[in-house]
């Protein structure tokens, strides 16, 4: 609804806006390990290190270092998760991040899908307001 006000946009447009906004609300929950964002993120790194591994073992010409390559990429990519996760409801459920996330976006995408990732962003957050954490 709001990109139809505020945008005056098309019913396509209202239709990825609200796709945007709905995966961006998922966003925040990146720094909780089995949220459905984290799910996907680990689905995609495990695609890319394999495809990484696959390449670098073609480039290489041994078909039979792919398994050291995955295995090298899997090990440092599990250590730069534990490494780098913030805490749960830490820096990523903050205004702070919301803004630091929007401004790139706004300078990549525009205004239209810039105004959808904060507007799904912001929704968590204020969902998560009205939550307790236990």
């Amino acid at each position: 609804m709001l990109s139809l006000f505020a945008f005056r946009a098309g019913l396509q447009e209202a239709f990825l806006f609200a796709a945007v906004s709905g995966a961006a609300s998922l966003l925040p929950d990146l720094d909780l390990r089995k949220s459905k964002a984290s799910q996907a993120l680990y689905s995609a790194v495990f695609v890319l290190i394999l495809a990484a591994a696959f390449l670098l073992s073609y480039k290489a010409g041994k078909a039979e270092n792919f398994v050291l390559y995955a295995a090298a990429l899997f090990l440092a990519a599990l250590g730069l998760d534990f490494l780098i996760r913030p805490r749960h409801r830490g820096i990523m459920h903050s205004l702070a991040f919301l803004f630091a996330l929007a401004l790139p976006c706004f300078l990549l995408f525009g205004e239209f899908l810039a105004c959808a990732v904060a507007a799904g962003y912001f929704s968590h957050l204020l969902a998560d307001f009205c939550v307790k954490l236990a």
